[in-house]
């Protein structure tokens, strides 16, 4: 196990994971690693229904754990929800979903990231407006009163309090006048959210003075975060 920057490198029977040191840092977009079907109760595939023998052998999926012929789980594919290192074998079906899933870790997570430019308007806080962006550990919108000087030469003014991301209970998108593409156009989002033991919502609008595209695509990108979410706290109820 080695530790460096706020994360360790671990080892499991499915490969090598880089996961973060402390809990407070875990990604709200992780997932945990399946366990595994024991081989004594996989005689045969659960795609193709295979018998299993000396030529034909078990694989184990590494993202539902269940046991498959080589066939039948021979795709390798990034799995940065749970921070394998390597691309890792996963089932047909689990590959189908992971490469749909991943376009939002390729692409969308990093606009959050980056960040962009808003017209914030809140009930509890006035309107102002704002650089707003996605902690490095995927939990917390921050909004400054400029993009954050990355040489530290200047302190960070803050003209919100942060968001927690699993806080967020509903999105409400507004749109204008649809592309060439036939696709509507964010123009704002209003975000409906818990703090602490009341509900508040902030509206944030595209700023005339940013750059439009890279604006729309974080209010995308967003949605696109919040559908994640929310599709993990269904599968995790009982």
């Amino acid at each position: 196990m080695m530790a460096t920057s706020g994360k360790k490198l671990v080892r499991s029977k499915s490969g090598l994971r880089m996961v973060s040191v402390e809990e407070k840092d875990t990604s709200p977009f992780q997932i945990q690693e399946p366990p595994w079907i024991p081989d004594e109760q996989c005689l045969y595939c659960m795609k193709c229904q295979a018998k299993y023998d000396l030529v034909k052998r078990r694989h184990h999926c590494r993202r539902c754990g269940k046991c498959f012929c080589g066939p039948c789980c021979s795709s390798k594919v990034p799995l940065p929800r749970m921070n394998f290192v390597d691309p890792v074998r996963l089932c047909e079906d689990c590959a189908i979903f992971t490469r749909k899933e991943n376009e939002f870790f390729n692409k969308h997570l990093k606009a959050l990231m980056n960040g962009s430019n808003f017209s914030i308007m809140s009930p509890q806080e006035g309107n102002t407006t704002s650089f707003c962006k996605l902690t490095s550990n995927h939990r917390n919108l921050l909004f400054s009163e400029e993009k954050p000087d990355k040489e530290n030469t200047k302190p960070t003014v803050w003209v919100h309090d942060p968001i927690a991301l699993q806080c967020i209970q509903n999105l409400q998108i507004q749109t204008v006048e649809t592309n060439v593409n036939g696709h509507a156009i964010p123009k704002a989002v209003t975000i409906h959210y818990k703090y602490i033991d009341e509900m508040r919502e902030v509206t944030i609008s595209v700023n005339e003075d940013s750059t439009k595209k890279q604006s729309t695509a974080w209010i995308v990108a967003l949605q696109k975060a919040f559908k994640l979410l929310a599709e993990n706290r269904v599968k995790e109820q009982p």
